[in-house]
């Protein structure tokens, strides 16, 4: 059985801000942006968040899509073995989520954090 995963999210517009200048990876659905953690990761929780503007449209569909990133990361992140805690991720939603198969999302995620794991590792 897949060790169990919990989010835990970003917490003031500090944080945010020092998120938005760290370095970012960018996706047809997203872009994530990550940042090595301030705290100690106590309960190993995983500190992430997810944005969805309101450009993207009503709050119904805003919801959807971070529901959908939210599976997504999570089926990717139990399906990745090296994965790390000790950074921070901020994951900013497109349009494109929508509409996309939910396997597609999946593996987008996988990729983009198997390229934060090398970067970390350089």
């Amino acid at each position: 059985m897949a060790p169990e995963i919990r989010f835990q999210s970003l917490k003031g517009i500090d944080t945010f801000k020092k998120m938005l200048s760290s370095q970012k990876f960018n996706s047809n659905f997203f872009t994530i942006y990550f940042d090595k953690r301030n705290e100690k990761n106590k309960n190993n929780d995983i500190a992430i968040s997810f944005v969805s503007a309101k450009k993207l449209g009503t709050a119904v569909r805003r919801n959807r899509i971070k529901r959908r990133l939210k599976m997504a990361a999570l089926k990717a992140m139990r399906e990745l073995n090296d994965f790390n805690k000790s950074y921070q991720y901020a994951v900013f939603a497109k349009s494109k989520v929508y509409d996309a198969n939910f396997e597609n999302l999946v593996e987008e995620f996988k990729n983009k954090l198997g390229l934060i794991n090398n970067v970390k590792k350089n």
